[in-house]
């Protein structure tokens, strides 16, 4: 949405207006000439923390530089990688920090961490590739806390984890519940919700095992 008219003109005068219109223009012009788009959306990844070690999450975010051209992975960590843009962090702590800086001065819209200590209510879905049988699952959720209360947690991540299935382009998503305690009442929860207009596709417990193992 462009700001400032001049109301008794009816166009665009002011300056900034000036140069958005251009940048837009600017944009057009790289994709009808390239075929993609150059500003892309910058997403940060801290490679340390995982399990895994540093080199899987650089592979992944190989995998996710060839595969994507929508956006472009800013590595925080201990090395530089060749091809991406690195800032040099020695701690998961140090990472975190400059991950702050890098979101408040804008220079990255989001990021991708591990053992950070989100406020409650915010959580995050994991897009994970099963080890056995190679099949993409989502996991709901896997890091922060969506609510105190367990069931109500339960009950939203559910939630989160159909909404970033859909958003990745699968249009019938499967829900398993995992969770033994708590899991009847979540059910129980859905169900109504799926009473009132909600597509919800149940899988039993077994098979998301199943998948994942």
């Amino acid at each position: 949405m462009l700001p400032t008219y001049l109301m008794n003109k009816g166009w665009l005068y002011d300056s900034k207006c000036k140069k958005i219109v251009a940048e837009v223009f600017n944009d057009i012009a790289d994709i009808l000439e390239k075929g993609s788009y150059e500003n892309k959306i910058k997403i940060g990844l801290t490679t340390l923390g995982s399990e895994l070690g540093e080199e899987e999450i650089i592979k992944a975010a190989q995998l996710a530089k060839n595969k994507y051209s929508d956006f472009e992975v800013v590595l925080i960590g201990p090395n530089e990688v060749e091809g991406f843009t690195c800032f040099r962090a020695d701690t998961e702590d140090e990472s975190h920090k400059i991950m702050e800086k890098l979101l408040d001065e804008g220079i990255i819209k989001g990021c991708v961490t591990l053992h950070y200590n989100f406020p409650v209510g915010v959580s995050t879905v994991g897009r994970i590739i099963t080890p056995s049988k190679g099949k993409e699952v989502f996991i709901a959720t896997t890091t922060g806390t969506s609510a105190v209360d367990r069931v109500e947690a339960m009950v939203k991540n559910a939630i989160y984890g159909i909404i970033a299935a859909k958003a990745c382009g699968i249009k019938r998503p499967k829900l398993g519940i995992l969770n033994i305690e708590g899991a009847k009442q979540v059910e129980k929860i859905l169900l109504e919700f799926k009473n009132r207009g909600l597509i919800l596709i149940f899988v039993h417990p077994f098979e998301v095992m199943e998948a994942l193992y």
